[in-house]
């Protein structure tokens, strides 16, 4: 690969990336990560690189080497600050060294198997059957918020050794800070109560004491100790902000795995978040094209090959819909690891959270891996072959017809380059023949002056269809052969229901058919094929486009008056004589002053508009 298109790969691969929150990590050629980074917004940090926006001297060696670009969507960018050191741990990236230190972010540990459990602070998260929060990167609002709770939550705060060495309470006790379990009768039942909405706060639910702290706060203002005031309010502000900033909760050292995919048609991507401690500590994804399966045996199948690679088997695993076969794979994943293994479908809280994640993670893969453009490909080479085409078609044109009862006869025609509409391709038609309903003909007139078009510019479509059957065919053969131009023309046929009626959309329960030139019988096409989607989405792009022109023409005939066929009188004349008259049949009956005064005119173009307009009692017979 080239110097430009190895850059050039990176810039489309960066160009999908979502403008969310993450870590992005650079792979050299041998696929080894040498830089990892988060960002607020990926695409814009990353993009950075490769405009010249980041100065660093680092950068330049990095950019020589790097030939791949992933990224993993976090929550937020406190996430994405955790899961950036933890990446860095794990692959050691030769550009990160000046990231790398010993110490840990603080979590909170409570010991549930003590008498009288504590808050307490540790850098270490060790399987040791505790309860863990965090970690947490913003350590001041986090003692802030240990800080409020003791106030509100009277937990014992000392070490095991000042606990059971106490033979008197603290001034902790004194403060109302503490319960006194060390020297005092305290009932177990209350002091778990107290334990219950510690935890409850650490989980993320400060509801309960935001509304403690803000009765504290009016009761304060309306004794007019505004100071006091003052710090609750602050104490409530940082509650909020710690609410915002907690992490996933990691309960007893959790760890799980969670399954996510996202599908378009028959191209799949699967997302693996690995969850070690209660935060996301990796993601993996897979691509699959052309599947022909349902999402519950492609998820079956990835668990099997996941795992059989000889992965880590958490004790849960996260899944995003039930599994016919559940119980046969939980028995021979708990062989496996010789454990129990749940495989769960939450519906709410963490892990729910952490599930749509995880489809997120598998959105943005699927648009990094499956681009428009390659997805086309397939496309396009399904309908050269299918449709005998002398070249597979990158520019593809359609063709519609829209009229009312024979009147107001338009047509229009849409472009396609590389399975994208290009808007610049657009055209409407005012058809010359107005006065009887004959779309045959007026298919034919479109085309001849869409074709000597292309005959100035060169602009020559790969393949043309018409919308409609056999008969619009015809004629549009008949408008390319006079022309002599080499353009391959095919029809589509509209599904109809009983009645005959037009029905467009992919939700067509009948197949559609598609008219080749000199073929007998149409060809029938599948549903659900790509080629199938996209041919319907072309022509419904028409059918809207020509439909909506349809209604501008309409709507301006109905709209239009003698007024606009007077010489002088443009259309701020016209809508100052509206507004002071409001009817033609009120205009008729004015003076040639009021005319000239309402309309800002002469009064010689005045006397023309009466004259054209008639006289009221004419008008009225």
């Amino acid at each position: 690969m080239t110097e430009d298109l190895r850059l050039q790969h990176i810039k489309e691969q960066v160009s999908r990336f979502p403008e969310l929150p993450g870590v992005y990590l650079m792979r050299d050629g041998n696929n080894e990560v040498i830089y990892i980074g988060k960002a607020k917004n990926l695409r814009n940090r990353v993009k950075t690189y490769f405009s010249g926006g980041d100065g660093r001297a680092s950068i330049e060696f990095i950019l020589r080497r790097v030939t791949e670009v992933d990224s993993i969507v976090t929550e937020n960018e406190h996430h994405a600050f955790v899961l950036e050191r933890d990446l860095i741990t794990k692959y050691k990236p030769r550009y990160n060294i000046r990231l790398k230190d010993d110490k840990a972010y603080l979590n909170v540990r409570i010991n549930t198997n003590a008498a009288w459990p504590r808050l307490e602070l540790v850098r270490q998260v060790r399987d040791d059957g505790a309860l863990y929060f965090g970690p947490y990167t913003f350590s001041y609002e986090l003692r802030t918020v240990l800080d409020v709770i003791k106030k509100v939550v009277p937990l014992r705060t000392c070490t095991d050794n000042v606990f059971h060495n106490r033979t008197r309470p603290c001034l902790e006790y004194q403060i109302k800070r503490c319960c006194g379990p060390c020297c005092l009768e305290v009932d177990p039942d209350q002091y778990k109560e107290w334990l219950d909405q510690a935890i409850h706060i650490l989980q993320g639910n400060v509801a309960p004491l935001e509304m403690e702290l803000g009765r504290h706060m009016e009761r304060a203002s309306e004794e007019l100790r505004f100071e006091d005031a003052a710090e609750y309010r602050d104490r409530i502000d940082i509650l909020q902000n710690f609410k915002t900033r907690q992490d996933f909760v990691s309960t007893k050292g959790d760890a799980r795995d969670v399954f996510a995919l996202y599908r378009e048609e028959s191209f799949v991507t699967l997302s693996v978040l690995t969850v070690r401690y209660g935060r996301v500590a990796g993601s993996e994804s897979y691509s699959f094209q052309n599947v022909q399966v349902g999402e519950e045996e492609i998820l079956e199948q990835a668990l099997w090959q996941y795992y059989e690679a000889g992965r880590e088997i958490p004790p849960e695993i996260v899944l995003p819909l039930e599994l016919k076969e559940e119980q046969f794979l939980r028995e021979e994943l708990e062989y496996q690891r010789g454990k129990k293994v749940e495989l769960v479908v939450p519906k709410r809280g963490i892990k729910f959270r952490l599930l749509k994640l995880a489809e997120l993670n598998a959105k943005q893969q699927f648009l990094t891996r499956f681009d428009a453009e390659a997805r086309y490909s397939l496309v396009a080479q399904s309908l050269a072959k299918l449709f005998h085409l002398r070249q597979v078609p990158r520019r593809i044109e359609c063709v519609d017809i829209s009229n009312f009862q024979g009147s107001d006869i338009v047509g229009a025609l849409v472009s396609f380059f590389d399975g994208r509409p290009l808007r610049s391709g657009y055209r409407r038609y005012r058809i010359s023949q107005q006065g009887k309903p004959d779309d045959f003909s007026s298919v034919k007139e479109v085309v001849r002056r869409r074709l000597e078009k292309a005959l100035e510019s060169e602009d020559i479509p790969d393949l043309l269809v018409i919308d409609g059957g056999r008969g619009q065919l015809s004629k549009a053969l008949e408008a390319r052969d006079e022309l002599g131009i080499a353009v391959e023309i095919v029809a589509m046929a509209k599904m109809r229901t009983e009645k005959g009626k037009a029905v467009y959309g992919s939700e067509a329960s009948k197949p559609e058919r598609v008219f080749l030139p000199g073929s007998v019988e149409p060809i029938v096409l599948q549903r659900g094929e790509e080629h199938t989607l996209f041919l319907q989405r072309v022509r419904d792009e028409a059918h809207n486009y020509v439909i909506d022109f349809h209604r501008k023409v309409r709507g301006r005939r109905v709209h239009k008056s003698v007024l606009d066929d007077i010489p002088g009188v443009g259309p701020e004349r016209r809508k100052r004589l509206f507004q002071e008259f409001g009817s033609l049949q009120v205009m008729r009956e004015a003076s040639v002053e009021e005319i000239a005064r309402a309309g800002r005119m002469p009064k010689s173009l005045a006397e023309k508009v009466l004259s054209c307009l008639g006289e009221p009692d004419e008008a009225m017979s």
